[in-house]
C-alpha cells in the first residue's frame, strides 16, 4: 500500500476501527472527525459524573474514546464548534468536511470516507487534487426508499422523515460519488447487490465484511430455554413491528417463550402494533452481555442494514440467529440459523417455533454460529480491509 490516507468520519463508528487500522499499518496521514472524548474537560467530567447518572447523549459522547494506536497528532477534530452546531441541530460532519477540504486532506495521497450523502464535494475536490478516492457504504443505498414504504404502510408510527424527492436526490448523489470513487467498499452481499441495482460499476465494488472484538468469545453462556433476544434501536427499520406480530402468533399457537427487546425506542412501544415482547429500553453494556449470556436464540427481523454487528456478537455467544437477507448477515440458512423474508411475521414465527421446540437443532445451529463467527473478528476485518485497499 503506497498511499497515505485521509479518513473522514463523524462519530466513533466501530470504535474508530478504520483510522486505527490505517495508523497501525503506517498509512494514515490525517483523521478528520467531529468530536471525541479524549479532551481533558471531557475526561474529568467522565470521572466526576457517575456513569449511571449521565444523560444518554452525554454517555454516548463520553464513550467516544480514541484507541491507543491512533496518534493524537493525526486527529483533526473541532470540539467546541461541533458542540455549538449540535446545540442548534446542525450536522457537525459539515465542519470536518470544511476543514478537510481547506487543508487539502492533510497532504494525503488517498481519501477514505464513510460519510452518508454529504461528502460529494469533498470527493470531487480530492479527485481534482489527484487523490485516490475510497468510499465505504455503511448501509444499503436504498434504505430511504425502504423507510418511505414502511412509514406509508404504518402512518403516524414514526416521523415522516425525508420527502420522496429528497430520498431520490440522495440516491443520485450516491451515484455521482460512486462514479468519482476508485473503490466502493461494502460490508455485505446485500449492500453490494443494492449498489449494482442503483447503477454502481461492479468493477469498483469490493466486499469487506466487518468484525467484532475477540472478547465476545469469552462469554460463558447459560441459555434459558425459550428466551428470545433482540438488541438494537426499536422501530420500523429494525422490524420490531414484525417481531411483535410474530410473538402474538406464537401465543395464539400456545408456544411458551420470553422475548426480550433491549435498546432505545424510536417509537411508542405501548402501541398495539408493538404488543408482544418485553421491552427493556436502553440497557447498559454490562447488562447487555448478561442478556446475551442467558439468551436461547437471537432474532433481528430488520428491513435494511449494512452489516449488523449485533448478529455477529450473538453468533460469537453461540446463539442461533434468525434474521432477514437485509441484515447483511453471514448466517447461512439452516446452518447457523435461519433467513426469513423481510416484513413477514408468519415465517418468522414458524422458525422461532421450530428452534424453541427442538433443542438438538438449536444447539447444532448455535455451535455452528460460534464457529463461523471466528472468521469475522477485528483482526480478520483489518486483514481484509488492508488487502482490499492495496488492489488499486
Amino acid at each position: 500500500m503506497t498511499q497515505n490516507y485521509a479518513v473522514l468520519q463523524a462519530g466513533a463508528r466501530m470504535h474508530y476501527a478504520v483510522p486505527a487500522l490505517l495508523a497501525r499499518a503506517g498509512v494514515l496521514a490525517a483523521f478528520y472527525t467531529d468530536l471525541h472524548s479524549n479532551h481533558r474537560p471531557l475526561e474529568l467530567l467522565d470521572r466526576l459524573w457517575p456513569r449511571q447518572l449521565q444523560p444518554r447523549p452525554l454517555r454516548r459522547l463520553l464513550g467516544r474514546r480514541l484507541p491507543a494506536e491512533l496518534p493524537r497528532r493525526l486527529v483533526r477534530d473541532q470540539p467546541l464548534a461541533s458542540l455549538t452546531w449540535a446545540r442548534h441541530g446542525s450536522r457537525s460532519d459539515e465542519l470536518l468536511l470544511q476543514r478537510a477540504c481547506r487543508e487539502r486532506f492533510g497532504g494525503a495521497g488517498a481519501l477514505y470516507t464513510n460519510l452518508i450523502n454529504n461528502d460529494l464535494n469533498a470527493c470531487r475536490q480530492a479527485k481534482e487534487l489527484g487523490l485516490k478516492v475510497v468510499h465505504e457504504l455503511i448501509i444499503s443505498a436504498d434504505v430511504g426508499r425502504t423507510l418511505l414504504e414502511e412509514r406509508r404502510l404504518h402512518p403516524g408510527i414514526e416521523p415522516d422523515g425525508e420527502a420522496p424527492e429528497l430520498v431520490e436526490a440522495g440516491i443520485e448523489r450516491d451515484r455521482q460519488k460512486w462514479a468519482l470513487s476508485d473503490q466502493v467498499l461494502v460490508p455485505s452481499s446485500y449492500c453490494l447487490d443494492s449498489c449494482i441495482a442503483l447503477g454502481c460499476d461492479p468493477a469498483k465494488l469490493s466486499l469487506v465484511p466487518y468484525g467484532i472484538p475477540e472478547h465476545w468469545f469469552e462469554l460463558e453462556a447459560e441459555p434459558e430455554p425459550g428466551r428470545i433476544l433482540f438488541v438494537g434501536q426499536v422501530g420500523l427499520r429494525k422490524g420490531n413491528h414484525v417481531l411483535a406480530e410474530a410473538c402474538r402468533e406464537l401465543r395464539r399457537r400456545g408456544v411458551a417463550f420470553d422475548c426480550r427487546v433491549a435498546g432505545p425506542p424510536l417509537v411508542d412501544v405501548s402501541l398495539p402494533l408493538f404488543e408482544g415482547p418485553t421491552y427493556l429500553g436502553q440497557v447498559p453494556r454490562r447488562q447487555i452481555r448478561e442478556e446475551f449470556r442467558r439468551a436461547d436464540l437471537f432474532v433481528l427481523p430488520t428491513l435494511a442494514e449494512g452489516m449488523a454487528l449485533v448478529h455477529l456478537e450473538a453468533m460469537a455467544c453461540g446463539l442461533p440467529v434468525i434474521t432477514t437477507p437485509q441484515c447483511g448477515s453471514v448466517v447461512r440458512d439452516g446452518v447457523e440459523g435461519f433467513l426469513v423474508p423481510m416484513g413477514q411475521s408468519v415465517p418468522l414465527a414458524d422458525r422461532l417455533e421450530q428452534l424453541l421446540g427442538d433443542r438438538s437443532l438449536r444447539n447444532r445451529l448455535g455451535a455452528a454460529a460460534r464457529l463461523r463467527a471466528h472468521d469475522y473478528t477485528w483482526a480478520r476485518y483489518g486483514e481484509r480491509l488492508l488487502t482490499t485497499l492495496q488492489r488499486r
